[in-house]
């Protein structure tokens, strides 16, 4: 595939905000395994301008600040659109953000701007955008000419990627410290720093339902910390920061993460598999996730084993917001009831293993969304 960039050091587009628009994620993953010089090296006009978004569609689509970002295409980007010659790729795969009228905005933007439909690409954490997309469409009886929607889990590599260079416990590291009788080890973890409306209100149940003395809980909304350690250092401004630690301590002092995803209710309508979920995999932890509806599913199709088998998992089929809140309360409540925890751990030897595997197995390849991206490429130009 070929690339074009306004700035080929940052190999990025839309370069006049940043607060908006960064390297391509996609771009980020690839330039792991290739040399920038083999994403510009031309061998025809065909190529794919990438665009990497910041925060939620209202900023780097420019409604906050009225602009429209299509209106940064340059001129030659736009010919290029127009004549076939190009693709535009936005992704926004560091979040799930999926409000009501995103949908709306691109084809009407790419319409009023004599943009063919085919030549967008849309990239997101949400894992849920293709059948809203194609529900979307079908509403409004659109059969052929659309855009092309494309969920990417961009985090699970780089998860991969930063556990390598750290410690992270394997599984006879959690045995070994669980059996200890001088470790403390509680029944849960519970990490959540941003204060979303869904966070408040599951710390405030697990403080009205007597779990949260259970755990390892810090939520600086609440003022709550482990043991004075986890977010006291939060005073930076680099994105990797918070994104690329994997606090094993806290898993190997625990049996379970409780994965507090960005997206939660119904009306946000995201699944979103973050790096947060992730981080449990690459230390040889079970989990739970508290996120939107269908968010363990998603991970099952990424080939991922769940722990049917070790607690009721139903929760994420649970449409309503509150009990499938009130649903992952029961699992901590069960597994805090479980007399011997460690012997529980160790019956899911076999899932932490596989699950450790698949991570791997995943993050050595290309996503199955770039190769979704490389298909639509050849298919859009003939090639």
């Amino acid at each position: 595939m070929n690339f074009m960039f306004e700035n080929f050091q940052t190999l990025s587009n839309f370069c006049d905000n940043p607060q908006y628009y960064k390297m391509s994620p996609m771009i980020s993953q690839m330039l792991r395994c290739s040399r920038p010089e083999d994403l510009i090296t031309h061998t025809n006009d065909n190529h794919i301008i990438s665009v990497g978004t910041n925060g939620d569609p209202h900023g780097w689509t420019g409604l906050a600040q009225k602009f429209n970002m299509f209106d940064k295409l340059t001129p030659r980007y736009l010919r290029r659109l127009k004549q076939g010659k190009a693709i535009l790729m936005v992704d926004a795969s560091h979040e799930g953000y999926h409000p009501k009228w995103l949908f709306n905005f691109f084809h009407d933007s790419l319409t009023e701007r004599e943009i063919p439909l085919r030549s967008f690409v849309y990239l997101t954490g949400n894992t849920l955008v293709k059948k809203q997309y194609d529900d979307w469409c079908s509403q409004r009886g659109i059969l052929k000419d659309r855009i092309k929607c494309i969920p990417y889990a961009c985090f699970e590599e780089e998860i991969f990627c930063n556990h390598q260079k750290v410690y992270t416990p394997d599984f006879k590291d959690h045995v070994n410290h669980k059996k200890d009788p001088n470790n403390k080890i509680a029944t849960f973890n519970c990490l959540q720093k941003r204060p979303r409306p869904h966070r408040v209100e599951f710390f405030d149940l697990m403080t009205d339902s007597g779990v949260v003395d259970k755990g390892l809980c810090s939520f600086p909304e609440r003022d709550i910390w482990i043991n004075g350690e986890v977010h006291k250092d939060d005073t930076s401004d680099d994105y990797s920061h918070y994104v690329q630690r994997l606090h094993p301590k806290y898993c190997l002092n625990s049996y379970l993460s409780v994965v507090s995803e960005p997206q939660y209710y119904r009306h946000e309508m995201s699944a979103f598999n973050s790096e947060k979920v992730f981080k449990p995999i690459a230390c040889f932890h079970p989990f739970v996730i508290l996120g939107g509806k269908g968010s363990l599913n998603s991970m099952k199709k990424r080939g991922y084993r769940t722990f049917s088998k070790f607690f009721d998992e139903s929760y994420d089929d649970i449409e309503d917001d509150k009990k499938r809140m009130d649903a992952i309360i029961d699992i901590i409540k069960y597994v805090d009831s479980i007399e011997d925890k460690v012997e529980w751990f160790e019956s899911m030897n076999g899932v932490l293993h596989f699950n450790y595997d698949r991570l791997t197995k995943n993050s050595l390849k290309p996503d199955v969304a770039m190769d979704e991206v490389e298909k639509y490429y050849k298919e859009y130009f003939g090639e």
